[in-house]
């Protein structure tokens, strides 16, 4: 499975992403997205839906974190599970510890392509 299928499938899970959209960015077929999405590694965490609100939906690549509070209404939206501010602001921190995304103060980068 190609690594093009993989972030594909990661990214048309994401609630609001269609596959076609998915397929039409990662310049996949739409069986390569349906086989990898067999693979519960393309479920995204709640720390790659937060990333994924703040990044809109790895197309920014830098930005503040001025809006943190509409990123834990849309995950409570999703996940129905009251998520605050601080909760978002511990998924970014998870996302940092991983090297998906570097904050320093109030701005943030995406060092590296996502999903």
């Amino acid at each position: 499975m190609s690594d093009a299928a993989q972030r594909a499938a990661k990214l048309s899970r994401i609630p609001g992403v269609t596959i076609a959209v998915a397929r039409a960015r990662f310049g996949v077929t739409r069986a390569a997205i349906d086989r990898a999405r067999k693979d519960p590694a393309s479920s995204p965490t709640l720390a790659e839906l937060a990333l994924a609100a703040l990044t809109a939906n790895g197309t920014v690549t830098a930005g503040t974190l001025d809006d943190l509070a509409s990123i834990a209404g849309w995950i409570d939206y999703i996940n129905h599970d009251a998520c605050s501010v601080a909760d978002v602001r511990r998924l970014l921190d998870d996302c940092v510890a991983s090297g998906v995304l570097a904050i320093s103060g109030d701005a943030w980068t995406l060092p590296r392509a996502w999903p």
